[in-house]
């Protein structure tokens, strides 16, 4: 073939292949009204009470989320894909009978709430039956949502607001309850009944190529000796509450979430980002700002 004419080609395939990327990456976003963009968020809402987030972990496809939906948690990690936000945001509170610090979300309360293009912000407060604590508490999550052509979440940012107070005010209410005298002996407390429960999962659902410890006396000295019990900002770190975290999900799938309990922690539960590099992690393709503003100097997008 004439060298002018395979140039040519080239030029005209690699155009094809920019202006591809480019539609791709510049296609109009859909665009809400404001009462459309309220009956999304409380939609949302409504599936993450209990019992109907139980719905959600059952469905092979969601109803919420787009299947590549990108989500972060500040006390947490970030979460990618429909079906493990399925598992961690509807599963992790969906079973009032186990063991966990938070519960079941049987109520909420939607006080701050603001919105247009496709982005919804709002401050929830949620009402947690906290089964194992025996109380009501209520939680705050600050939201930031945004949603595709199909009505799906694609992406969202959640933080939970005074979670370091929460997590004291669990930890008072079990030194209460079995009458301790300091909050070191309700945090001893606390660990020993997560790492049982933790340990009883892993031996009813981490066995053959997936099984982590060698046994549940090996798997609870790990869990109480040999890692820390956690800070509040600590529940996607080498810690006992984030293996907590991730014990809820192994029943759905123990291939995926039985390293997250183990010693390794699975990618999830490990100490392998700074504080600067959390609070800068390039994470969300879409930026937050709508109609293009400041996407030259936002630091969380991806390149």
């Amino acid at each position: 073939m004439h060298p002018l004419l395979i140039a040519a080609l080239s030029i005209i395939f690699l155009s094809g292949v920019e202006c591809a990327a480019n539609s791709t990456k510049d296609r109009p976003k859909p665009k809400y009204t404001y009462e459309e963009l309220w009956d999304l968020e409380t939609g949302f809402w409504d599936a993450f009470l209990y019992p109907a987030n139980k719905k959600q972990t059952e469905e092979n496809q969601s109803t919420i989320f787009s299947s590549d939906v990108q989500g972060r948690v500040d006390i947490t990690r970030t979460f990618d894909g429909d079906e493990l936000n399925r598992e961690y945001i509807f599963g992790l509170f969906a079973d009032p009978d186990h063991v966990s610090l938070v519960g079941v979300p049987i109520s909420y309360s939607i006080t701050q709430f603001s919105a247009n293009d496709n982005i919804a912000a709002a401050t929830t407060v949620v009402t947690f039956n906290a089964t194992t604590f025996g109380v009501l508490v209520p939680v705050t999550i600050d939201t930031w949502i945004e949603f595709d052509e199909h009505e799906k979440i694609t992406q969202y940012d959640a933080v939970f607001r005074w979670f370091e107070y929460l997590l004291d005010f669990l930890v008072e209410g079990t030194a209460t309850k079995i009458n301790a005298t300091s909050s070191d002996q309700a945090i001893a407390y606390i660990s020993d009944t997560l790492a049982k429960t933790i340990c009883n999962t892993h031996d009813q659902y981490c066995t053959g190529s997936n099984k982590q410890y060698a046994d549940n006396s090996t798997c609870y000295d790990f869990l109480t000796k040999s890692i820390r019990f956690g800070k509040s900002y600590e529940l996607g770190r080498n810690t006992l509450l984030c293996r907590e975290v991730h014990e809820h999900m192994v029943q759905y799938r123990p291939d995926v979430h039985c390293s997250h309990i183990g010693p390794s922690g699975g990618g999830y539960c490990v100490d392998d980002m700074s504080y600067s590099q959390t609070v800068l992690q390039k994470y969300f393709n879409d930026s937050w700002i709508p109609f293009g503003y400041g996407e030259d100097q936002n630091v969380w997008l991806q390149s």
